[in-house]
């Protein structure tokens, strides 16, 4: 052997200790050397990739593996690397053709199997990626993580029994697996089935008392207890506040710049800045920001962007991915952009990044439209809202103080693609329909008793129901049976599961006379969309937030006639309008543009009341500080 090969022979083993050791910048180097030295070396490319990779600089450690795969095209973990430095820029499709070589070259390569299935639910295809965690599970059937992620792809499908039966089969091979235990009382939640969710989640948090997250999910199952006590639940929320105030430490703040002529730099942070009910209310707002007064950023916790994210990204002066950041990273990034005023758009909903609020990094921080309560943090300091959603009094259930605009606290932003209003289906079918396309976690038992008093006081009516947990037959029969023992029969009752598309979803309105809200939470995207395509909504009007969004939404649109204060109030109504049949077709026809043209729809008034509330609590947070010297 020549001294040349013994001198690179000694170079990638002390290359390899370095790596080995995580001393990144020194392995660099020597692999560096090692790739100038030998051109068709493909193993110290791939190296260069995957310490590029560890860097963040994920465009980098791609190059670097396309490298080593065109130098060595059946090198397995090169075609694996090259797919992981894909998918961290968001680059899916491309990650699943790299995964799928991978797994080729070599069969039963159960890291780029469950890479695969990862990129897969990245795209949203359950259907493959449910084949590909079937195929690990049969190589590898007790690995109890692969049995929940099972699960997670079931409950995103509407199989919430199959979900269940997954989670339960993780839990019996990790009873400590959170979250499966976690997911498992979601999955349950999505079925109705409210106390076995809330065992699952007391139980995870008896075992992690600072589990944030199984905390968060126990708060929003509150929301739809029929008989919560607004008291208790929001002793639920300064609990969650209190724990997260223990494990996330406050940043230290940046000099503020009192210049009362500056423009405010207002920050929105979400996981949902996506086709998703949030893109409704929050694009108004982003296109019409007076751009004068406002440098307007958005904060994706997003890991799959669609075409709504380009558009949204489109529509404001700053946007900053974090969903690969830590709370404390992206608080400090928060900071550093010198955001005056940061909003939250989703409570404690699904992938919500409240820690980033509890370490304080803009001096006024805010909680809007996602979730209907309190955070209980008192890091924020302001909810918006409105004097119906919350009139007077409710101060007593929230950490954060009202900023309580004149009209309604959203602005709703129609989609573009909208299917056309069908004519009203009682004209043909010649009975009336009422129908309910609300998250089936809405629909309690005195929901379905309210809703069957209406079927009994109108002859012949039907009941339409919609949402994605109907997919599931247990479920299906379940409501069904529900119906039956409180006198519907079969034959009035049409239960729908999932659809594919948006579009999809609205045209089945063509089928519905009247909507039936929800209670003691009400919908609100599912409202704007009866009102969009036609439908009118009877809602009975609750005691807090989350039961009076329907009043504010319907007096907004010019529909106060169409609330109740009472069960039997709204029975009467309902059987008042199923007997005006041509009432009803009078209204489907105007509907849209009666909604079109109201406040609940005006972009540019809603901003300006909206601007007017933040623009008063900046000068309240100016006046607390002390005067400059």
């Amino acid at each position: 052997m020549s001294n040349k090969n013994i001198l690179l022979r000694t170079k990638k083993k002390k290359a390899l200790t370095s790596f080995q050791a995580k001393r990144y910048d020194e392995a660099w180097s020597l692999y560096q050397g090692i790739c100038q030295a030998d051109r068709l070396d493909a193993d110290a490319r791939l190296a260069c990739g995957v310490i590029a990779g560890l860097r963040g600089d994920n465009a980098l450690a791609a190059d670097y593996c396309r490298q080593a795969v065109a130098l060595d095209p059946k090198l397995a973990v090169a075609h694996f690397n090259l797919g992981i430095a894909l998918r961290s820029q968001n680059r899916f499709e491309e990650a699943c053709q790299s995964f799928k070589r991978a797994i080729a070259l070599l069969p039963n390569y159960i890291e780029a199997m469950e890479a695969l299935a990862h990129a897969y639910i990245a795209l949203y295809d359950w259907p493959a990626a449910v084949q590909v965690l079937n195929e690990i599970i049969a190589i590898w059937p007790h690995k109890a993580e692969i049995h929940s992620d099972l699960g997670t792809i079931y409950q995103a499908m509407g199989r919430s029994q199959d979900a269940i039966t997954a989670y339960e089969t993780a839990l019996k091979i990790n009873p400590r697996l959170g979250v499966a235990l976690n997911s498992l009382g979601s999955a349950y939640q999505g079925q109705g089935d409210f106390e076995q969710a809330e065992r699952c989640y007391r139980q995870c948090l008896a075992a992690t008392p600072g589990d944030l997250q199984a905390r968060s999910n126990l708060l929003m199952l509150l929301n739809y207890l029929p008989d919560a006590d607004a008291a208790t639940v929001f002793k639920e929320h300064l609990e969650w506040g209190r724990i997260a105030r223990t494990r996330i430490l406050l940043i230290d703040p940046i000099e503020l710049d009192q210049d009362p002529r500056r423009r405010l730099r207002v920050g929105y942070l979400s996981p949902d800045f996506r086709e998703h009910s949030v893109a409704s209310f929050i694009e108004p707002v982003l296109r019409h920001h007076d751009r004068s007064r406002f440098d307007v950023w958005c904060y994706s916790n997003l890991p799959t962007p669609d075409e709504t994210t380009k558009r949204l990204k489109a529509a404001v002066d700053g946007w900053r991915d974090i969903d690969k950041l830590s709370d404390g990273e992206a608080a400090r990034l928060i900071r550093d952009d010198r955001i005056d005023i940061l909003v939250d758009l989703s409570g404690h909903t699904a992938n919500n990044r409240l820690g980033i609020f509890a370490a304080k990094p803009a001096p006024v921080q805010m909680t809007w439209m996602g979730y209907p309560n309190t955070t209980g943090l008192n890091t924020i300091d302001y909810r918006i809202t409105d004097r119906i959603a919350d009139p007077a009094g409710e101060e007593a259930y929230y950490s954060e103080a009202m900023l309580r605009l004149d009209d309604c606290f959203l602005c709703y932003q129609p989609d573009p693609n909208t299917p056309e209003v069908a004519p009203l289906p009682a004209l043909t079918n010649g009975h009336i329909t009422f129908g309910s396309f609300n998250n089936f976690s809405k629909i309690n038992r005195g929901v379905l008793q309210l809703w069957a008093a209406v079927l009994k006081q109108v002859p012949n009516s039907h009941l339409l129901l919609k949402c994605p947990a109907l997919t599931d037959a247990t479920v299906r029969a379940s409501v069904s049976a529900s119906l039956q023992e409180l006198g519907v029969g079969t034959e009035r009752i049409d239960l729908l599961g999932h659809t594919r598309t948006r579009q999809e979803h609205l045209a089945l309105y063509a089928k519905v006379d009247i909507a039936l809200d929800t209670f003691p939470y009400n919908g609100t995207t599912t409202t704007c969309e009866a009102l969009l395509m036609g439908v009118p909504v009877l809602s009975l009007v609750g005691k807090h937030h989350a039961g009076r969004v329907g009043a504010s939404l319907l007096k907004a649109a010019g529909l106060t006639d169409w609330l109740a204060d009472t069960s039997e109030a709204l029975v009467a109504n309902a059987r008042a309008r199923a007997t005006d049949v041509a009432g009803l077709d009078r209204l489907r026809r105007s509907l849209r543009g009666q909604l079109a043209g109201s406040s609940l729809c005006d972009a540019k008034g809603f901003v300006n009341r909206f601007e007017a509330v933040v623009l008063q609590a900046w000068a309240s947070r100016i006046s607390q500080l002390s005067p400059r010297r």
